[in-house]
């Protein structure tokens, strides 16, 4: 008697991986809005974050995990008190089965650990080490790999998301769409937004430049943005200019020519202009009420 074959539908298949990396971030991180076709898994394995999805703010804290579905907008950010340490993997998989994480975070027990502490251990059987530059979008280089390291790794992070289906559900929760959800993901994004204007003094900034770095409509970006400071994202960079532009003048050694160029204007009487309409002064006048 012949026995039949009964073959093993996998209801997690993993196709592949598409980046890798153990981030150690200080307290000012953030990157802005993104979105690519596949899913994204974040463990935070030191400090806090504020994860950014579709408009949901939450923030996650040492032990939790929390995953992105392909084509969601999300981003990291620091929340300027902890430094973080961050797991980052990404990974393509066709099977329905995903849908289960979608929007939720998991604070993992100890069996969850244990998994991703083994997946982690031949990532670097795999790659020799973790990559943890940010701008690093090589892709994941295999070539060197130990025997068996990949296919573990496909195992461990099946068994891994297996594990958070099968786990308590008070170690799960879903991120919902409340009024203060919002509100944070609007504080938080536009803090990061200031402190991208912030780096910006020198250069030549517009709507069109924020729109594209935060990958955010301008209508949302201008809407949040003067909501939380009272003033338009362009309004908030001139004034810093501005500011700068009188700590500039206060100082021996630049006259009004070199301080319009260090603030990236090429007109000097562009330059004089804004400082007027500013302090109701010119910057000639002004340094020489400072020098008398």
């Amino acid at each position: 008697m012949a026995f039949e074959l009964v073959r093993i539908e996998p209801e997690i298949d993993i196709a592949g991986f598409h980046s890798l990396y153990y981030f150690e971030f200080d307290k000012n991180f953030y990157h802005p809005p993104e979105k690519h076709d596949f899913w994204e898994m974040v463990y935070v394995d030191e400090g806090r974050i504020h994860a950014i999805v579709d408009g949901i703010g939450c923030t996650l804290s040492k032990g939790q995990v929390i995953f992105h579905k392909p084509m969601e907008m999300h981003s990291h950010i620091a929340n300027h008190q902890d430094a973080s340490n961050l797991v980052v993997i990404s990974f393509s998989s066709p099977s329905p089965r995903m849908a289960f994480f979608n929007k939720k975070i998991f604070s993992l027990e100890k069996p969850s650990r244990k998994i991703l502490s083994l997946f982690l251990e031949e990532a670097q059987n795999a790659l020799g080490s973790l990559p943890g530059d940010y701008e690093n979008k090589s892709p994941v280089d295999f070539s060197r790999a130990r025997p068996g390291s990949v296919q573990l790794m496909q195992c461990y992070l099946v068994e891994f998301l297996f594990s958070l289906i099968r786990s308590d559900e008070t170690s799960v929760s879903t991120m919902q769409p409340t009024k203060a959800a919002r509100r944070m993901a609007a504080g938080t994004l536009v803090s990061s937004i200031e402190s991208y204007i912030e780096s910006q003094l020198a250069s030549s900034l517009s709507l069109e430049v924020l729109c594209q770095h935060f990958s955010l409509s301008r209508a949302y970006l201008c809407r949040i943005f003067k909501e939380e400071t009272g003033k338009s994202p362009i309004d908030y960079w001139i004034g810093l200019k501005m500011k700068e532009a009188k700590k500039l003048l206060r100082e021996e050694g630049y006259n009004v020519t070199q301080i319009s160029e260090l603030l990236g204007y090429t007109s000097i009487h562009h330059f004089s202009r804004m400082f007027k309409r500013t302090y109701g002064i010119s910057p000639t006048a002004y340094q020489s009420s400072i020098g008398g």
